[in-house]
């Protein structure tokens, strides 16, 4: 039997983002080394969490699901306008994506892997 190719299998997963809340506490997270600026920023983000924008210091989760299998990347200290900013700043969404469906194609792997000790057993 030859080895299916995981990460072409990783690649048809349906891809999905999440935020959830930041446990780092926002006043010292920021470090410009700018103390004003950062005191300004950090100010910023705590208003906009006591307005309950989710966006403003968040933790972003991108998992790579295929059938019951599951890849995930986790993204700390974000702060972004809202979802839409996130996925078109810079390479973040792109390499988030990328590490999910990487360790997707892992799991695949391994579940591979045990079927095959599974069946040898037999």
């Amino acid at each position: 039997m030859t080895t299916p190719d995981f990460a072409a299998l990783a690649a048809r997963a349906e891809i999905q983002l999440e935020i959830e809340e930041e446990d780092t506490p926002v006043r010292g997270a920021l470090a410009s080394g700018d103390d004003a600026e950062d005191k300004a920023c950090e100010d910023e983000i705590l208003a906009r969490l006591e307005r309950g924008d989710s966006w403003a210091w968040c933790m972003v989760k991108v998992s790579a699901r295929f059938d019951e299998f599951e890849g995930v990347s986790y993204l700390g200290c974000c702060s972004y306008r809202d979802e839409k900013e996130f996925r078109q700043s810079g390479d973040n969404f792109d390499y988030m994506v990328k590490e999910a469906r990487g360790e997707l194609a892992k799991e695949l792997e391994r579940a591979w892997v045990k079927v095959q000790l599974w069946n040898a057993d037999r």
